[in-house]
Order: C-alpha cells, then sequence, then structure tokens
C-alpha cells in the first residue's frame, strides 16, 4: 500500500498541460480483458467480501458500459467503483496526469483550496499565482473570492463532509465497507473526489463554513478554474513529508520519567538488523527506566511490514500472531502488465520462491506465524495504549489488534482505517495498455490470530474517541498523547 500510496499523492503534481483524451471502444474492450485477468490472476483473495457471483456480475455489467465511448474520466470512475465493491483498501485506481487534464478542463471547482485533516475539511492558503484562476464574474468588487484560511467547511451546496464522503467513497477502497481510510486517501484531493461524486453545476454554490475566530458564515461561490498551483504546493508537500517519513524505522523516547512512547509514522524499513537494534534497546530503556505505562502511536501508519518482531516484547516467544499467505504466487505469464523494476515486484518473486520451498518441504503451515525468541527480561508486561486514526492501516492495524487482544491494549483517537482480521497486500501495480490507467493488485492474503466475526468493525472502536480540530501538529500531537495516557488512570 505504501508504494501505491506515492503513486496516488504524487499524481497531483501534474500541471493542466494534456488536452482531453478519449479511447476507442476497441481499446477500452482490451483495457477490460488485461483489468480482469489480472484481477482475477493476482488479486490474493478476490472474494474475501464479496462473492464471486457478485465480482462476476459488476464486471460483466462493467464490460457492457465499456462498450460505449467514454473519456478517460469516465472510465476512471468506472474501474474505481468497480474495485470499491471489493472492499480491500490495497487495491486502487490510481489517477494519472489525463484524467486530472480532464476534470480541469471542466473548470467546475471552487476558488478555494481544501484539504481534509482528520474528518475535518480545511480551507488552505491559495497563492498569488492562482490570483487570476480564483476570480469570479460574480464577485462584486472583482477580485478572488476568499474564505479565510484554517476555515472549516461544514456544508459545500447543501452537502455536509460526512454526506460527500459517502458519495466520493463510491470511488475509493476501504477495508470492510469501512469510511475512515477512504477519509484518509482523499485527504490530499478531495476536490478532485467532490467533483466525481457531486459535480457543481449551478452558478453559484452555497458554502457554509466555520472561521478560525469560531464564526459560522454561509458564503456564496461561484464554480470554475481550480487553484491549480495552490493545490500542486500542498501536494508536493505532503510528497516530501511522505518521502521522509519512509526513512524512518520509527522513533522512540521517554515522556516525563515515567511513560515510554513509540512513533511510527510508517513500517516499510522496520525490519532488519537495525530495526532489531532499534527495538532491543528500547525495550531496554523501558526495563532500566521501571516504565510500566507505554503510548504506541499509530496514527497516519499505512503499513509496510508485518510487525511480527514488534509484537514479541509483548506475548514471548511461541505466540501464534496470525498467517501470511501468497495466495497468487509468481508466475511468468501473469505478470506482463505488472511493473517489475520495483521492489515489491522483486520481493513477491522472492516470497512466491519461498513459500513453494516451504510446501514442498513440508514446513508452510498454511503460513502460521508464531513469535521467535526475546529476551524474557525485556518483555512489557505493563500498561499499553494505542493511537489510531483513519490512516493505521495494514500491518499498522494488525499490529493495533494484536496489542488490544494479546497485550490487552487501550485504543485511544478514531477507529483505524484497516481491518483487525485480513486483507490482500504485496501492492503492484499494473499499467492498462491503452489508456495508461494504473492499477493497484495485491497477490499476498495476510490473516490476524482472531477468528471472523459479523461485525469485523466493532473492535476498532476506540476506547477514548478524540476528534477535536487542531491545526497546529505539535499542538495536536499532545492532545493525542493526553488523551492515551488518561486511560491509564481509568
Amino acid at each position: 500500500m505504501k508504494h501505491a500510496y506515492f503513486y496516488f499523492l504524487t499524481a497531483g503534481f501534474l500541471l493542466l498541460t494534456s488536452l482531453r483524451y478519449s479511447d476507442t471502444i476497441t481499446d477500452q474492450q482490451e483495457d477490460f480483458r488485461v483489468f480482469r485477468t489480472i484481477l482475477e490472476s493476482k488479486e490474493g483473495t478476490l472474494d474475501m467480501h464479496l462473492s464471486s457471483d457478485s465480482i462476476s456480475y459488476y464486471l460483466d455489467q462493467l464490460q457492457v458500459e465499456l462498450s460505449k465511448d467514454k473519456s478517460q474520466l469516465e472510465e476512471f470512475k468506472l474501474y474505481s467503483e468497480m474495485i470499491a465493491r471489493l472492499d480491500q483498501g490495497h487495491t486502487q485506481v490510481l489517477n494519472n496526469r489525463k484524467i486530472q487534464a480532464e476534470w480541469l478542463l471542466e473548470q467546475k471547482s471552487l476558488p478555494i483550496d481544501l484539504y481534509l485533516l482528520d474528518r475535518h475539511l480545511i480551507v488552505g492558503e491559495v497563492i498569488q499565482d492562482d490570483y487570476e484562476n480564483t476570480i469570479r464574474d460574480n464577485d462584486p468588487e472583482g477580485g478572488p473570492s476568499e474564505i479565510p484560511v484554517g476555515s472549516e467547511i461544514l456544508s459545500i451546496d447543501e452537502h455536509t463532509v460526512p454526506e460527500m464522503m459517502e458519495g466520493i467513497g463510491k470511488y475509493l477502497s476501504g477495508d470492510e465497507g469501512a469510511i475512515g481510510f477512504k477519509y484518509y486517501q482523499a485527504q490530499e484531493l478531495f476536490e478532485f473526489y467532490r467533483h466525481l461524486a457531486f459535480p457543481l453545476d449551478k452558478d453559484s454554490v452555497e458554502v457554509t463554513y466555520i472561521t478560525p475566530k469560531s464564526d459560522t458564515v454561509t458564503q456564496y461561490l461561484q464554480p470554475g478554474k481550480a487553484p491549480i498551483h495552490s493545490m500542486n504546493r500542498r501536494l508536493m508537500k505532503a510528497s516530501e513529508e511522505y518521502l521522509e517519513n519512509e526513512t524512518n524505522i520509527g522513533k522512540f523516547k521517554i515522556v516525563s520519567g515515567k511513560y515510554g512512547y513509540f512513533r511510527f509514522t510508517t513500517f516499510a524499513r522496520s525490519s532488519g538488523a537495525e530495526y532489531d537494534v532499534f527495538l532491543e534497546e528500547s525495550f531496554r530503556e523501558l526495563k532500566d527506566n521501571s516504565i510500566d505505562e507505554l503510548v504506541i502511536d499509530l496514527r497516519g501508519n499505512t503499513g509496510g511490514v508485518m510487525q511480527y518482531d514488534f509484537i514479541k516484547y509483548f506475548v514471548g516467544e511461541g505466540v501464534n500472531i496470525g498467517r501470511y499467505v501468497i495466495a497468487k504466487p509468481f508466475k511468468g505469464l501473469d505478470n506482463k502488465y505488472v511493473k517489475k523494476v520495483n521492489m515489491p515486484f522483486i520481493r513477491y518473486a522472492y516470497l512466491s520462491w519461498s513459500q513453494k520451498r516451504q510446501v514442498k518441504n513440508g514446513t508452510f503451515d498454511n503460513g502460521t506465524v508464531y513469535t521467535d525468541w526475546v529476551d524474557d527480561d525485556l518483555r512489557f508486561k505493563g500498561k499499553v495504549a494505542v493511537i489510531t486514526d483513519e490512516g493505521t492501516f495494514s500491518s499498522a492495524a494488525i499490529l493495533a489488534c494484536q496489542l488490544k487482544t494479546l497485550a490487552k491494549a487501550k485504543i485511544v483517537g478514531r477507529p483505524a482505517g484497516g481491518s483487525f482480521y485480513s486483507g490482500n497486500a504485496g501492492t503492484l501495480l499494473v499499467k492498462l495498455p491503452e489508456s495508461g490507467l494504473l492499477i493497484s493488485v495485491n497477490p499476498n492474503t495476510f490473516y490476524s490470530h482472531l477468528t471472523p466475526v459479523d461485525d469485523p468493525l466493532e473492535i476498532r472502536q476506540p476506547d477514548a474517541y478524540v476528534d477535536a480540530l487542531v491545526l497546529d501538529e505539535k499542538e495536536r500531537n499532545k492532545l493525542y498523547f493526553k488523551a492515551a495516557v488518561a486511560l491509564f488512570r481509568d
């Protein structure tokens, strides 16, 4: 998922330089043939949340739709809606230059920059380069239509943010039908996805918002050109932060001499010798300082390596912590349209070979994973609080599950975006040959140690819900930490 999300972010850097593009029906059908073949041959457990019959039905319907001439944006919507039905958040359709060009050429955007912070829709800064893009004819003063930076949008065209996200959710995948991870994915490209679900066809649109001074205001804005330069600057900043986070294996500190604190923004590099040393030193520091209250912050962590080496410091050696299976192993003929010059593909090929060898040797055990040896003196046996939010996904969500059920941890924040039970992972990127659309598929399937239940969302609910809007990142971090340590008093 980490690999796909970077493409997802960087797609937004591309300025409007392409003309509207439409495939021929023959090209559309060829793309569909590849899409269906790849989905059925490479997606780990395709029918995890939707029956095989339903999948076949929706694929047949998609083929019928693609027998009519569609624009790039229309194709994107159709493929996205199909993928979203699978309820597998790892599996996505990624937008590209042509799709964004078509959106921008329609000129139905608001003259403000919007982004999601947690579940709040916030007004960003519009820079000078976008001055001409934000001038509207119905502005009596002839200047840009403005809403104060930092204002929180309550509704657009009488649709509240939750209502808009329900519509947007048709085009974004989430685990087990939950909306949380869809908020996370839409955070930097909200206006694009709002346009897909709620295109603005009026000359003037009602926008209600709360200013930074807490005044509630209703204002009418005219749709038109998007403030693309401002959007790109924000997306560039988000991408830089993403790449910086990708280099971190994790951070640990002791706060106020009484609390341990782990912060993991990613698990992309959280494995190997360096990580083993980091964990051993961190848990030794907890022991040496007699710390018995520990906070583990997993906000915005969309996963990476499964954290079997971390959880052993809580449960000890030889504990069943789930299964990991290459459900659709490497086969040469299946990989024609898969991007191959990247580490996820190389890792997929290696894991497929390794699993095949284990099956042959009789050591595979259906992918069951048991914790390795750990120094019992370093096991943490105190109180644990885990901070989760919409971006806590994949291996980060499974770690939250393990800590909650095996280490009696309490959850603070908002429900994790990812499943506590199972999912497909190991993201590979597939490029459709005619349109160039990128699809992320996931040939591996992971399972936690839990038995599936009728309501898989209940377990994700936090013991302490935190959703206050705090724009300053440092103050926001303090808010979540205070809420976490407050659970130790309960």
